[in-house]
C-alpha cells in the first residue's frame, strides 16, 4: 500500500503569525501553533476555506481532547500527534491525502466498498473540486490552481466535505444547514481577529458543550470522523450514532496520483452521509444560531449580515444564539461578534459575507444579563422599525415625487443605516431612553436629507420642470417627516412648511 501526503509528519500546511511571516508545519504542529495562540490567519487557504478550515481544526482539538481526558489544548507537537492517531486506532491512512489502497480512507476520503474509482467523475485540479460555482466570467476563475498542490487540495476537499450543499443531482449537502440550497454561518464571539486566540476560546467553549448535545442523543463514543467508516453512498449514521461536535462528509471523493500529478475522481451517492432524519440543521452546530419558531438553521442570503439580520441573531429575538455565540463569565472585555458565511443559490453562489462587531465592556455585560440583554435588544428593533418608517413613509414618497413617474434612481439609504447602526446603537447603550431615540432620529433624518439630495442630483428632469419638482419633493420629505417624526422636524426645521393635507396625500 502506497500513501502520500502525510498530514502529521510532512510540513504541508502553512500559517502566519502577527509577524506577517508564514510558517509552515504539519498538522499536529499546526495545533500546537494555535494552542500557543500565536495563529492569525492561513495565507494559502482562499478566503471562503479559512472558515471551514479553522472549524475543522477546532472540532478535530475538541473530540480528540474530550476522547483522550485533557483539560487543556497540548503545547506540543509529540502530544497532538498522540492525541490526533489515538482517534484513529494509531492508523495513519485516515491523514493522508493519498492512498492507494481504497478500502482504507485516506483524509476527508471515506473507503470505497467497491473498491475501484476508474468510473468515477475525474477532478483536474483543487479548485475544480471545490464547492465555489466559477466560470470563465467570474472574478474567482476556475480551474488555476497548480493539480500537484497538495495543501490546495487539503483545503478544497475540507471545505467541500463540511460546508457542500446541493451542487446537482446524485450529490448530497451536509447536516449542518437549512436545505440543499442554505449555508452553514459561522456566528461566534472571539477575543481578537487572531485564528489563534479564536481557537482557543472555542475549543474551551465545544468541551462544555458536549454534555448539553448528549442530553439531545448524540453518543459519548459515537463516530467522530465520518470519513473513516466505508461508504457506498446509500448508508447513513443516524444522529445517535454520532459523537458531539462529529466533522462530517457529504461526497465519495478520492485523490489519486496518476502520471505523477494529483487528481480527484467523486461520484454520486443517493442519501445523506450524516443525521438524514434532520432536515434542517439543527444538530448542535456551536456556530449556528437556531430560529425559533420553526427550528431551522440560519442561512444567510444575498444581503449578508445586514443590521436587521444581526438584530435578530445578536439579541436573541428570532434566533437562539449558537453555544459559541453567548458570552461567558470568563471572557475578557473587548470581544468581537465575528460571522461569516458562503451565501449559496440554485447553480450559483451569492457571495462571501463577513462582518466583525466590536463589543464594548458595556455592552457585553448587557449581553451577559438576559434582562439587560432584552432591554437594549428592544431598543435595538425599535430602531429597526424606525428607519423602514423613515425610509417607507417619508424619503421614499418625496424621490418617488421628484421621479416624476420613471424609474427611481438607486438610493444608499439602507447601506447608510448599517454603517452606523450598531456604533450607534452600542454607543448609547447607558443613555436614557428618550436621549437615545432623539439621538437615533435626528441620524436618521441626516441620512434621509442627505439622499433626497443626492437624488436631486442624479435625477435627470428637464429645465422647465426641475425647480416645481425639487421643491415639490422637499416640501413632502419635511411634511411627512413633520408627520412622522414630530420632534425631530422640531429640533431641525426644514425650508419649506407644507399642509396637513399635503402630508396625508404623500
Amino acid at each position: 500500500m502506497t500513501t502520500r501526503h502525510n498530514l502529521l509528519e510532512e510540513p504541508l500546511l502553512s500559517w502566519r503569525g502577527r509577524d506577517r511571516i508564514a510558517h509552515r508545519a504539519s498538522l499536529p504542529g499546526l495545533l500546537t501553533a494555535l494552542s500557543r495562540g500565536v495563529v492569525v490567519d492561513f495565507p494559502r487557504a482562499r478566503a471562503h476555506q479559512q472558515q471551514p478550515w479553522s472549524m475543522f481544526l477546532t472540532q478535530l482539538a475538541a473530540i480528540a481532547m474530550r476522547r483522550s481526558g485533557v483539560a487543556t489544548p497540548p503545547l506540543s507537537e509529540n502530544e497532538w500527534n498522540t492525541l490526533i492517531v489515538g482517534m484513529t486506532d494509531r492508523a495513519r491512512e485516515p491523514w493522508c491525502l493519498v492512498v492507494d489502497d481504497m478500502s482504507k480512507p485516506a483524509f476527508f476520503q471515506p473507503p470505497v466498498p467497491e473498491g475501484d474509482v476508474s468510473g468515477w467523475k475525474e477532478v483536474e485540479t483543487p479548485d475544480g473540486l471545490d464547492l465555489l460555482v466559477t466560470a470563465k466570467s467570474h472574478d474567482v476563475k476556475t480551474c488555476l490552481i497548480n493539480a500537484s498542490d497538495a495543501e490546495a487540495w487539503a483545503y478544497a476537499i475540507c471545505s467541500v466535505q463540511t460546508m457542500q450543499g446541493y451542487p446537482g443531482r446524485g450529490y448530497n449537502g451536509i447536516s449542518r444547514m437549512n436545505g440543499g440550497y442554505g449555508n452553514r454561518p459561522r456566528v461566534g464571539l472571539s477575543p481578537s481577529l487572531a485564528m489563534g486566540e479564536r481557537f482557543l476560546r472555542d475549543v474551551t467553549v465545544l468541551l462544555d458543550e458536549w454534555p448539553a448535545l448528549l442530553t439531545r442523543g448524540f453518543r459519548d463514543d459515537g463516530v467522530a470522523l465520518v470519513w473513516c467508516l466505508p461508504w457506498d453512498g446509500s448508508e447513513s449514521f443516524a444522529l445517535n450514532a454520532l459523537s458531539p461536535h462529529f466533522i462530517e462528509i457529504c461526497q465519495r471523493l478520492r485523490i489519486i496520483f496518476d502520471n505523477g500529478a494529483l487528481t480527484g475522481r467523486r461520484t454520486t451517492s443517493s442519501a445523506r452521509r450524516c443525521a438524514p432524519e434532520v432536515q434542517h440543521g439543527d444538530v448542535g452546530d456551536p456556530w449556528c444560531p437556531i430560529e425559533r419558531e420553526s427550528a431551522e438553521a440560519l442561512t444567510v442570503g444575498p444581503r449578508g449580515y445586514d443590521y436587521r439580520l444581526l438584530v435578530d441573531v445578536l439579541f436573541a429575538n428570532r434566533f437562539a444564539p449558537g453555544a459559541a455565540q453567548r458570552v461567558r463569565t470568563s471572557d475578557s472585555d473587548g470581544l468581537l461578534l465575528w460571522v461569516n458565511a458562503l451565501a449559496r443559490g440554485q447553480g450559483k453562489t451569492e457571495g462571501l459575507h463577513e462582518r466583525i462587531l466590536p463589543l464594548s465592556s458595556v455592552v457585553q455585560r448587557r449581553l451577559l444579563a438576559r434582562e439587560q440583554q432584552q432591554g437594549l435588544g428592544q431598543r435595538a428593533r425599535d430602531r429597526v422599525q424606525r428607519a423602514e418608517e423613515m425610509r417607507s413613509k417619508v424619503l421614499f414618497p418625496a424621490i418617488r415625487l421628484l421621479a416624476l413617474g420613471e424609474a427611481l434612481p438607486e438610493g444608499r439609504f439602507e447601506a447608510r443605516v448599517d454603517e452606523c447602526f450598531f456604533h450607534a446603537l452600542f454607543g448609547s447603550a447607558d443613555w436614557a431612553d428618550d436621549i437615545a431615540r432623539r439621538d437615533w432620529e435626528d441620524r436618521l433624518l441626516r441620512i434621509a436629507e442627505s439622499e433626497l439630495n443626492r437624488a436631486i442630483e442624479r435625477v435627470p428632469l428637464s429645465d422647465a420642470v426641475r425647480w416645481r419638482a425639487v421643491t415639490s419633493a422637499t416640501r413632502v420629505l419635511w411634511g411627512c417627516m413633520k408627520k412622522r417624526f414630530p420632534d425631530a422636524f422640531e429640533r431641525r426645521r426644514g425650508p419649506f412648511e407644507t399642509t396637513a393635507t399635503e402630508a396625508e396625500s404623500a
